[in-house]
Parts: structure tokens; sequence; C-alpha cells
């Protein structure tokens, strides 16, 4: 590790104006330029954006959750100012709403923020905690936003047009969604990365991931994270991966989760964990650009 890089309080290194090609997964970076290259894409993102669901549920969610700040939650709130500094990103409103659902979720092209589920706090300890809010911080940082904020009103939109153009649209759509979920799927491989940039040491990351997958509060102290390991690694041996992508598109159009498959996520991250990649990042030497908050609606995009 670099002598002069900056640390923050706890003595995690800050990436100052690193960015966001340095950890961006291969996979989502293809994945993404695929997305672009969609005709009348940025068209139609433009014009949803100017039907205001986004102030809507903003909205809506300000008046129905509790807003994270020095004096509410000021532990979550101390998670999040590291967090930005880390990854050198602007902070984004952060909030706690009342679900038994193990969740969290960051919305908003504009103005983006951070949600996060009572039931994955009550799950998860504090490490893990910060790694969900850094794993959020990472779609914000990666310019994400702008289409995870069409992914996720896109089942308004497809009712809408399915009502005004008596479902003529709605192939458009479905294809559009599809490709969204498959983005959204190799994005999460970045975010993942971002998450173990700012904890700086792959067992919380990991063990967040390995709850998620089948954690319960009764059980807790039987969950191995080293079992799990060793499944991921057994997933990544077998000999008919090539059949991945195949079984993506299929499930892309009858199933609504846009994760990749928990062990997947798994094995992805504790390879990265163990690259040169990850140990030059740690050590100061990453490309370096502009803070990036959101993407910009344009004709490259």
């Amino acid at each position: 590790m670099a002598n002069n890089a900056i640390t923050s309080e706890s003595g995690r290194v800050k990436f100052e104006s690193i960015d966001p090609s340095a950890f961006q997964h291969p996979l989502d970076r293809q994945a993404t330029e695929n997305l672009k290259m969609l005709i009348g894409f940025d068209l139609l993102v433009a014009k949803f954006l100017e039907f205001g669901y986004e102030r809507l549920l903003y909205v809506y969610n300000i008046a129905s959750s509790v807003r994270v700040g020095p004096t509410q939650f000021p532990k979550l709130y101390a998670m999040l100012q590291e967090s930005c500094a880390i990854l050198d990103v602007p902070e984004p409103e952060l909030y706690v709403q009342q679900s038994p659902v193990v969740n969290a979720f960051t919305f908003g092209y504009t103005k983006p923020y951070i949600m996060l589920y009572t039931g994955l706090l009550d799950l998860m300890d504090d490490d893990e905690t910060m790694a969900v809010i850094a794993h959020e911080l990472g779609h914000i940082k990666c310019g994400h936003m702008l289409y995870l904020t069409m992914a996720n009103l896109l089942t308004i939109l497809t009712v809408q047009i399915t009502h005004s153009t008596f479902g003529i649209g709605v192939p458009v759509l479905l294809a559009l969604k599809v490709a969204l979920i498959q983005w959204q799927r190799r994005a999460e491989l970045s975010v993942d990365r971002a998450s173990l940039l700012v904890m700086q040491t792959p067992r919380p990351v990991l063990s967040t991931l390995t709850k998620l997958a089948g954690g319960t509060q009764k059980l807790a102290g039987e969950l191995s994270l080293e079992a799990f390991l060793e499944q991921a690694r057994i997933y990544e041996a077998m000999p008919d991966q090539n059949i991945l992508d195949q079984l993506y598109r299929l499930l892309a159009e009858t199933r609504e989760d846009a994760h990749p498959f928990i062990v997947e996520r798994v094995k992805e991250l504790d390879r990265w964990s163990a690259s040169t990649e990850y140990t030059d990042i740690l050590a100061g030497n990453y490309p370096r650009g502009l803070r990036k908050f959101q993407i910009k609606v344009s004709a490259g995009v």
C-alpha cells in the first residue's frame, strides 16, 4: 500500500478521484455498451423522465420513511459518510423503511437516494450493513442511476402504454425490460467490487452475500462463509458454465429478480479480491477522473 495514501479515521484508504472504470466488471462494460446501442433508447428515457414518476416516488418515500442524519441513526450516517469519502462520491440521502424483506436499493436519476429495509438491518452486523451501503453507493459512482431508474419504473410505463395503445407498444417495452434486466445483473458485479473497495477486506462483503442467499437470525451462528465459498468454487468448476448466458436470457422473461445468482457473485468477488487489479487499486494505482453522480442523456449514451 502506498505510504502517501489518504486514509479515513478507521484507517481505510480513500480513493481520491477514482474513475469507476478502475473496478467495472467486464461483463458490466459489455452489457452497458449493448444497452447504449438500442435504437431510440435515449429518446425513450428522456421522454420517460418527463412524466415525473421519479419525483412522485421521492415524495412518497420521504413521507413514509425515516431519513438518516447526524441525529437520526447516527451510526448509519457515519457509515454513509465514510463510504462516500472512500469512493469519492457525493453524499446521497439515506432512508430506513419498515419492512420484513431483507433488501436495500438505490433510486433516482436527478436526485439519487438509498433505502435500507429494517429486515436487512436486523439480519446484518455493522460491517455487513456498511458493505450494503457501499454497494448501493457503487451504483451512483458507476453512473448506473439513469438505467436503474428506467428499469425500476418500466412496469408502470408498460401498464400505461398498454392502456393508451391497446397493447401495441407492449412487445417493445418487454424487449427493453429483458435488456435492462440482463444489464442490471452484470452491473451488480461492478458494485460488489465497489463494496469491497470500501470495506477493504472481502469477509464482510462475502458474508453479506451469504446471508442474502440463506441467512436467518435463528441459525446465524451455524451459517458458514467458508462452506459457501466452497460451494461457489464447485459452481465455478462445473463443466456446463457456457450455458449460463442462455439461462439468463430464458429467466429474464420469467423472473423479476435483477440480480445475478448469489453464488456467482460470491465466486466473482472472491476471485477479484485475490487479483493484482484489486491490490493495485489499494496501492493507489488506478485511473482517475471526475466525480460521476449520474449519466447524462446524450446521443452517445
